[in-house]
């Protein structure tokens, strides 16, 4: 009762109640040490759960994988009037160029039966756009098939790329120029030459090396 509970003081006319703490307040009281007990153990004991480290570098692998997915999704679209130079698709690009170029092209991109692919005198356009059109469609009358009924969209921006890395590079026995000069487009020209010196200082470490 209430007179049991009353406390043996007052202010004011206002008396307090020694009530018991409500059963509700002591689970929640309780639950919250014991989540604290689980959490440590957790994510500082067990090392089951991720640090904030792990959960950033988890995180960076998801994005990068998102990212990958976007860049295949776009690329599957891609045509002549809107592929660009991709330096990062120039590694699949050179495996696919070596598998079905060759031949023509030499393995340099130095010219055969094929045009020299590492000057600047261009046939039919040495942009990054004309490239992707030159394999997309081929040239016929001079013995170059059509690719786009073997390779895809994608695979096409990735050989043009690879293509692009190619420019200035200087392989042994290069074909005699054939066409025009071609006089490229600042940013894809940047991206291009500094892909190409890339290409050429992996090219002298490598040399290097095997010495």
């Amino acid at each position: 009762e209430e007179k049991d509970i009353v406390i043996d003081h007052e202010y004011d006319g206002i008396r307090e109640l020694d009530n018991s703490i409500p059963i509700w307040f002591n689970f929640l009281f309780y639950g919250t040490i014991f989540f604290g007990l689980v959490y440590l153990f957790v994510y500082q004991v067990s090392g089951i759960g991720m640090n904030q480290d792990q959960e950033y570098e988890h995180e960076m692998v998801v994005a990068e994988k998102e990212r990958q997915a976007y860049l295949t999704a776009s690329a599957s679209n891609v045509d002549e009037s809107s592929v660009e130079f991709q330096p990062e698709m120039a590694a699949d690009g050179k495996a696919i160029f070596t598998a079905n170029c060759v031949a023509c092209h030499g393995g340099s991109g130095e010219g055969g039966i094929g045009p020299n692919l590492t000057d600047k005198f261009w046939l039919h356009g040495g942009e990054i756009k004309d490239i992707f059109k030159t394999i997309k469609y081929g040239v016929p009358d001079k013995g170059m098939v059509p690719w786009e009924q073997t390779l895809s969209p994608a695979q096409i921006a990735q050989v043009a790329s690879y293509i692009i890395t190619l420019r200035d590079t200087h392989p042994a026995n290069p074909k005699a120029p054939q066409g025009e000069e071609v006089t490229y487009g600042g940013g894809q020209a940047a991206s291009g030459e500094k892909a190409a010196d890339e290409s050429k200082a992996d090219q002298a470490e490598t040399e290097k090396k095997a010495e």
